[in-house]
């Protein structure tokens, strides 16, 4: 084994949507991975992978000029970044092949492997806004600001201490069609949809300068954040991102001593996230909350998971 290159999954804390028209965001890695390694003998990557990995190869190449190996079938690629839901398992791919491409292999933040990363990631989705991509070659928790250039800006970002469980709910509409869903509605002058968006904006702003201030806080800040999340939640909302399912699964959450929570990312089913106060609630979330949901016909596809942030 000569090579191994890795991209993370990641998780939308605040600015989905609102991100793509100019507003803050902010993002953290997920302790999961893609990763691409070069072996000696044949892989038993799936054909269908090793024709993706292929073309991300090809691709990379026109790019940077840059000559990549023609051996596809020595490529191995192995992920447990969920496929669906919104965890950025394409930007993960394609974090991993640009670094190996870069020939740059280190975890932490490289702004060239981000604008590769991003422009191979057309291939998945016509015009990423380099978000999911940044975040899935970064390290920590960060927020990025659309500035012009080639992907946005990023300021890293400390949180405080915060739980926080993941999961994800079946999509009942692919994120694709929800973005050019809420572009027709805003191009349309919906005025509600560019109010909406203004809000995720401010939200989005708010949880940062929360962050960077939280040691003058009086309430704490997994309540101002879990505040924070529950205003996002009713305005994502109230854009027909979020559904039945999502608003069942949050209100069992809170009967269990959640603060609150949102959806993460496009909507319409998906990644989520619980917002808890501490750790032993989020223990009991995590150990009760399962079988309620259930009890409610209410399945998962990303089963729920604990982060912490200390």
């Amino acid at each position: 084994m000569s090579r191994i290159s890795t991209g993370r999954g990641k998780l939308i804390l605040f600015g989905e949507h609102a991100a793509v028209y100019g507003y803050p965001a902010v993002g953290t890695p997920l302790p999961c991975l893609t990763e691409i390694r070069h072996i000696d003998s044949d892989s038993t990557t799936s054909t269908a992978d090793r024709v993706i990995l292929q073309e991300l190869f090809e691709k990379a190449g026109e790019l940077t000029s840059l000559k990549i190996p023609p051996d596809s079938d020595k490529w191995e690629l192995y992920s447990n970044v969920p496929r669906t839901g919104g965890f950025g398992s394409s930007a993960a791919l394609c974090v991993a092949v640009s670094k190996i491409v870069l020939n740059r292999y280190s975890n932490e933040y490289d702004q060239s492997v981000h604008i590769l990363a991003n422009q191979l990631e057309r291939r998945f989705h016509g015009t990423p806004s380099g978000i999911d991509t940044g975040m899935a070659s970064d390290t920590g928790v960060a927020a990025w600001y659309k500035n012009g250039g080639d992907v946005p800006e990023r300021e890293p970002l400390t949180i405080p201490e915060w739980f926080i469980i993941f999961g994800a709910l079946p999509r009942t509409m692919p994120t694709a069609d929800s973005v050019m869903q809420l572009r027709r509605l805003k191009e349309s002058g919906d005025s509600s949809v560019t109010a909406g968006l203004k809000e995720l904006g401010s939200i989005s702003s708010d949880f940062i300068s929360t962050v960077k201030n939280y040691e003058h806080m009086k309430s704490g800040f997994p309540l101002e954040a879990a505040e924070l999340a529950n205003q996002a939640q009713k305005v994502l909302s109230s854009l027909n991102f979020s559904t039945d399912e999502l608003d069942t699964l949050l209100n069992l959450a809170r009967r269990e001593g959640a603060l609150g929570g949102k959806l993460s990312g496009g909507g319409m089913g998906g990644a989520f996230y619980i917002c808890a106060p501490n750790r032993n609630t989020r223990n009991r979330i995590l150990k009760t909350l399962p079988e309620k949901i259930a009890k409610q016909g209410i399945s998962l596809t990303v089963p729920l998971t604990a982060m912490n942030y200390l």
